[in-house]
């Protein structure tokens, strides 16, 4: 059996390409919670073809409706969500690692969307795994754990596959030698 952390909430979760070949190929997830009834993250690096407006029709002028919207997982399309570094919002939400907030709220959304200073990933859907499945799924080596969460890779707007890169080069050691000296690192 392989070690793993009791708790990944407010950690990434970083797929191992060789094992995972699904939803969650190079995915890059960011955990919400994690206890003995199960595990919740919102996967960051999986951009879709909608935006904001094409989401929710008669935005305001003032929301960035142009903005894409993510993929947050493969569970429950109609779970919209955002995370965003706006601790000055007047509800900013659940605190997942200090500065980064999770919010569900129609008004949050609105205001953080209406703001120039915050930075911010909307989600549709989430990743979840059922009590024992991600620990099973740790069992596999399908994941890498890094404690090393902030806005430049939260926030990062650039394609899937960069980001995925960036979450393991951040890593160190023998995850950023790979990723710096090979064109796909699941191929060592």
């Amino acid at each position: 059996m392989t070690d793993h952390p009791d708790s990944t909430r407010g950690k990434l979760l970083i797929s191992n390409s060789s094992v995972i070949q699904d939803f969650f190929h190079k995915s890059v997830v960011l955990m919400v919670d994690h206890d003995d009834d199960g595990a919740f993250g919102l996967v960051l690096n999986k951009p879709t073809d909608q935006t904001m407006e094409s989401l929710i029709k008669n935005l305001p002028d003032t929301v960035h409706s142009n903005k894409p919207v993510y993929a947050g997982g493969p569970v429950d399309n109609l779970f919209v969500s955002i995370l965003h570094n706006g601790k000055q919002t007047a509800d900013p939400g659940v605190e997942v690692v200090p500065g980064i907030y999770m919010a569900r709220s129609f008004d949050t959304m609105l205001e953080v969307l209406s703001s120039d200073q915050i930075q911010f990933r909307v989600l549709q859907g989430y990743a979840g795994w059922s009590s024992g499945q991600l620990e099973s799924e740790f069992d596999r080596l399908s994941w890498v754990v890094s404690d090393l969460v902030d806005d430049s890779i939260v926030f990062k707007e650039d394609d899937s596959e960069s980001i995925w890169r960036e979450a393991l080069r951040s890593k160190g050691g023998i995850y950023k030698y790979f990723v710096d000296h090979t064109k796909d690192p699941s191929l060592n």
